[in-house]
């Protein structure tokens, strides 16, 4: 995924290795998306009020293909987070979608532009 310009985003890595109904991926990125909002609210992240305001909330949902391509970019996101200021969560599975309740399902970072974090996320295909 391409992810070139200033466009401000909010990003979702799901594993494509365990399977989810499009209607449990959908229920893991809502909820997570509540989370990252209240937190961006919370710690006032600026790329948020940007990405609500001018971006339209833009949400982009990516397949990841493994557990440990999973985690190799969740370390290099982490990182970037850490150095850029803005959230990053790991949304686990639950006996409501019978996905073990430690086995990481979905990964959410953002709102970020898009040009930032293009280098770690561009081979990643949509969802």
């Amino acid at each position: 995924m391409n992810l070139q310009g200033n466009k401000v985003v909010m990003i979702f890595l799901v594993r494509s290795d365990i399977k989810m109904s499009k209607g449990q991926i959908a229920g893991k990125v809502a909820d997570v998306t509540q989370y990252v909002i209240e937190e961006c609210i919370q710690r006032k992240y600026i790329t948020y009020t940007a990405w609500k305001k001018f971006h339209g909330s833009q949400k982009i949902v990516l397949r990841v293909n493994s557990e440990r391509e999973f985690y190799e970019l969740h370390s290099k996101l982490s990182e970037l987070s850490h150095e850029l200021s803005f959230p990053i969560k790991i949304v686990k599975g639950d006996q409501k979608i019978k996905i073990s309740e430690n086995m990481p399902a979905v990964l959410v970072f953002g709102p970020i532009k898009g040009n930032k974090v293009d280098h770690i996320v561009a081979d990643l295909k949509l969802l």
